[in-house]
């Protein structure tokens, strides 16, 4: 026979286990697609809007040696938004999806726009200003 504290225990632990486990699933969701960025003016990273499929693809991981964290574009309508994958929790990388963006190191996550959704990020994330030229989405780094 289970002793209340040992239902007690074991009911706790069934929960933290079922709580981590949901945490631990979302961030398990198919990351976007990356693209390597080289050869842009400093301060300012080119991605051509080839890269997004109507239908398919709204948002790129790009990388680029001009930043230390990945920058997620996303087009919504005919807009780009760019965000900077550096968790304001404490700084490590974030993880992209078609819908959240996480953070693997503590749970926060965040929406499409960089608002807090989890946390203990309590800031939402750096956004850079972007321009649309000649098919090409202009992100600005400063």
């Amino acid at each position: 026979m289970t002793t209340r504290r040992g239902f007690i225990r074991s009911g706790c632990a069934a929960c933290l286990m079922v709580a981590s486990g949901a945490t631990l699933l979302e961030s398990c969701a198919t990351p976007l697609p990356m693209l390597k960025v080289a050869g842009s003016k400093p301060g300012e990273v080119r991605v051509g809007t080839e890269n997004f499929i109507p239908g398919k693809v709204n948002g790129i991981v790009v990388r680029t040696k001009q930043s230390e964290f990945d920058i997620l574009v996303i087009k919504t309508g005919e807009t780009y938004k760019a965000l900077y994958l550096k968790c304001t929790h404490e700084g490590y990388n974030l993880t992209a999806t078609a819908n959240r963006i996480y953070c693997s190191s503590h749970g926060s996550s965040f929406d499409l726009d960089g608002k807090v959704l989890k946390e203990p990020a309590l800031r939402p994330l750096k956004t850079f200003k972007t321009e649309l030229i000649d098919n090409q989405v202009i992100i600005y780094l400063s």
